[in-house]
């Protein structure tokens, strides 16, 4: 193999990773919206979402649950296009799964302590921020990294501010966490 066909061999494995991560910043801005949005209702809506006693650990489930099978389906669908996974989107894959996995027993754990939303999202806002961080590393993806490095901020003003709607939080680390570093990999990748 000369110096010219391994230059090609390398950029093809490059360009076919740069491929398989591509639907990460739909993920990323999916998720983002959903949560925001999800927020947002209980936030100006509480009456209705704590209607009954376990309303509000219905909706935080049930939601999330139906964009977790969108998002696989969306998944499978485009990695089934591309029609190969490299081991960097193997590497994502699980990553994702793992956060899906702690959040199923942070669910459960939390409905069983009762331990409340404040808690529940607490929880959640720092497993985001690992999840994101990590990514970010993984991929060598600034963005994505510094939105994670800000989840970890937010979760730590948590216990300083905490005066502040824990949703009004939950609103901040989606916006740094998920949506702009969504919107970075969506449109960085799409242009490459």
């Amino acid at each position: 193999m000369n110096t010219e066909e391994q230059i090609r061999l390398i950029n093809n494995t490059i360009s076919k990773t740069k491929e398989s991560i591509r639907p990460l910043g739909f993920n990323f801005i999916f998720w983002g919206f959903l949560i925001i949005i999800m927020s947002l209702i209980h936030f100006l809506f509480p009456e209705v979402i704590q209607y009954f006693e376990n309303s509000a650990f219905l909706y935080w489930t049930i939601f999330p649950l139906l964009g977790v099978c969108y998002t696989s389906y969306y998944n499978f669908r485009a990695s089934k296009k591309v029609g190969y996974e490299t081991y960097l989107g193997r590497a994502i894959k699980i990553l994702w799964g793992v956060f899906i996995f702690s959040w199923c027993i942070l669910m459960v754990t939390s409905f069983v302590s009762q331990s409340g939303a404040y808690s529940m999202i607490q929880n959640v806002i720092i497993l985001l921020g690992g999840a994101v961080l990590a990514t970010g590393l993984i991929i060598r993806s600034k963005p994505v990294a510094l939105g994670g490095v800000s989840v970890f901020i937010l979760y730590i003003l948590t216990y300083i501010i905490t005066d502040l709607n824990i949703f009004i939080f939950n609103i901040l680390a989606l916006v740094f966490g998920c949506l702009i570093p969504g919107f970075s990999l969506y449109y960085n990748k799409k242009n490459e």
